[in-house]
């Protein structure tokens, strides 16, 4: 398995947190592995340049082949992914209200929604994904995707606002009340909530909720000596419960049975980002 992250460059980071490109190559005598993504506070556009994937949403509760290349909005219910023989997979993770600065759209609509690329982004995608399959080197292909979104974004782009700064500070601290973060972009704790709404998809309460899950379930997946109620601790939970309740909420299984899940694959559920 080939894994490898990429700075955007400086045009982009405002808008673009990083681009990770996986490669697997599996056993094409054994059958498909399924792979569980839990819920995570990243929007994304993904490119699936070899095999087609199968997608399983809980939510919706259904499976359908994904489309070559899809943008993932906010997230709250797990998705499993069935990978075939030659998985290639190059995601662009925006930075907090970034997708909505490129579409200038609510990203309330894409909640829990998988869309076709072509559905948001124009004819050029599916050129996009045909040069994808022809090209052999990683770093051409992220190139050409860097083009591609330099282009996009530089004719519809809307401005940065203080919530997308205060969203990203929410990424990395539990610390704060929702009445500070509102001042802190200059709104009422009302405006504060619909505004956050608008460009990040979910209530600030909610994408709080979402971020120490995610911290919680990659702390254990990178450093599975840590107990159980280390995780409780260092991630700000009440108690054990209060885990496990999220855990059945975003992944549908208790915390022990997603790592189980994850210890039956050989593809980790989200590799580390140096960024």
């Amino acid at each position: 398995m080939f894994v490898q992250f990429y700075r955007p460059c400086q045009a982009l980071q405002p808008i673009v947190s990083n681009y990770m490109l996986m490669h697997v190559h599996l056993d094409r005598h054994q059958p498909p592995v399924v792979k569980p993504y839990p819920t995570n506070p990243e929007q994304c556009l993904f490119f699936y340049a070899r095999d087609a994937v199968e997608v399983f949403n809980y939510a919706l509760e259904k499976e359908e082949f994904s489309p070559p290349s899809i943008i993932v909005g906010p997230q709250v219910a797990r998705v499993d992914i069935k990978m075939s023989h030659e998985h290639l997979t190059i995601k662009v993770g925006f930075q907090p209200g970034g997708l909505f600065r490129l579409l200038g759209m609510p990203m309330w609509q894409l909640l829990d929604q998988s869309v076709d690329s072509h559905q948001l982004l124009g004819q050029e995608i599916s050129e996009i994904n045909e040069q994808l399959r022809a090209l052999n080197t990683y770093p051409d292909m992220i190139r050409l995707i860097e083009k591609f979104l330099l282009k996009k974004i530089a004719l519809r782009q809307s401005e940065v606002h203080a919530i997308d700064k205060v969203a990203q500070l929410m990424l990395h601290s539990r610390q704060y009340s929702l009445d500070w973060l509102a001042d802190q972009s200059c709104l009422s704790p009302r405006q504060f909530e619909r505004k956050f709404l608008e460009r990040v998809g979910m209530s600030p309460k909610l994408f709080m909720r979402v971020v120490r899950f995610a911290q919680a379930y990659r702390m254990k997946d990178r450093q599975p000596q840590l107990d159980w109620q280390d995780i409780v601790y260092q991630c700000g939970y009440y108690d054990q419960m209060h885990l496990i309740r999220d855990f059945k909420l975003f992944a549908h299984v208790t915390p022990t049975g997603l790592m189980k899940e994850e210890e039956r694959s050989p593809v980790k559920i989200f590799p580390g980002n140096p960024f």
